[in-house]
């Protein structure tokens, strides 16, 4: 035998005899491996900053400020001057502050919903407002009568018995909604007064009237583009319209002196049969 290989078969032997012996293998695969980093966890004993959710609420699409300011207990004037707004005019996403006074909803809860019962509630809440409004016209009619009002004020007393129905487009009625047009047309006809169902057909209807001459219970139309009516309330006195808004979503009543009516003004009509003073209607009717 080779002296060369003598050696490599003394060679093998050792190495065989060095991996037999317990630990060595397990302390040699651990040494080729690069040592790993410790890294230490620190858990912190501070507790996450909590926010005061029930002062804010995020505003949600379909939101108004008087909604909001119903399921908070509060009022939108308190709304407004919390959150330094010049009108009730707010946008999804929006985020308002509640007064700390009136902190009872939590924050992106949703405004409750509205029931027929809290509706009648609303409007008679509304109505209250209405008889003293028309206690003020009444003292600014040359011919008073206490006995019989003139059909013109009964219909404006009909009419703010409306106030907080919802807007529904081709909507007719109390009970399903009104658009403008079908406002003005349930309106008359609680007086025994038909009219066309259209706003286009209803400013056929009656005389003309110049604005600085508008009386009680005048149609007052507006139009956003053109020579047609696109809009249409009842005049109800010191300039101010009773209408069934699409933009607030109800019926309400509005200045004819804010912008949107003074740049959209069409023209006025006056029904002659409103100015007959029959007693003989019922305005309680639908």
């Amino acid at each position: 035998m080779k002296r060369s290989d003598r050696i490599a078969i003394f060679l093998t032997a050792l190495a065989l005899l060095f991996v037999s012996i317990p630990g060595f293998s397990k302390s040699v695969s651990n040494a080729s491996k690069p040592a790993a980093k410790h890294k230490r966890i620190k858990h912190s004993t501070r507790p996450a900053p909590q926010r005061n959710s029930d002062q804010t609420y995020i505003i949600r699409r379909g939101d108004s400020l008087l909604k909001i300011a119903r399921a908070n207990q509060t009022t939108p004037e308190a709304l407004k001057s919390a959150n330094g707004l010049k009108n009730t005019r707010i946008t999804a996403g929006q985020t308002l502050l509640i007064p700390a006074s009136h902190k009872s909803a939590s924050k992106n809860e949703t405004p409750k919903k509205e029931t027929p019962q809290s509706a009648s509630v609303n409007r008679s809440m509304t109505e209250e407002s209405a008889i003293r409004y028309i206690s003020q016209l009444k003292d600014q009619d040359p011919n008073p009568d206490e006995e019989s009002p003139s059909t013109r004020l009964r219909l404006v007393e009909a009419g703010f018995r409306m106030i907080g129905i919802r807007y529904r487009p081709s909507g007719g009625s109390e009970r399903t909604g009104f658009d403008c047009s079908g406002l003005v047309k349930n309106l008359f006809s609680k007086f025994d007064i038909d009219l066309p169902r259209s706003s286009s057909e209803q400013y056929k209807q009656g005389e003309k009237v110049d604005r600085d001459k508008l009386e009680i219970g005048d149609l007052v139309f507006f139009s956003s583009g053109g020579s047609r009516p696109t809009h249409v309330g009842i005049y109800v006195g010191n300039d101010k319209i009773l209408h069934a808004a699409r933009k607030a979503r109800q019926v309400v009543v509005s200045d004819l002196n804010k912008i949107w009516f003074t740049v959209r003004y069409l023209g006025a009509r006056r029904i002659s049969d409103l100015w007959g003073d029959k007693t003989n209607s019922d305005p309680g009717k639908e």
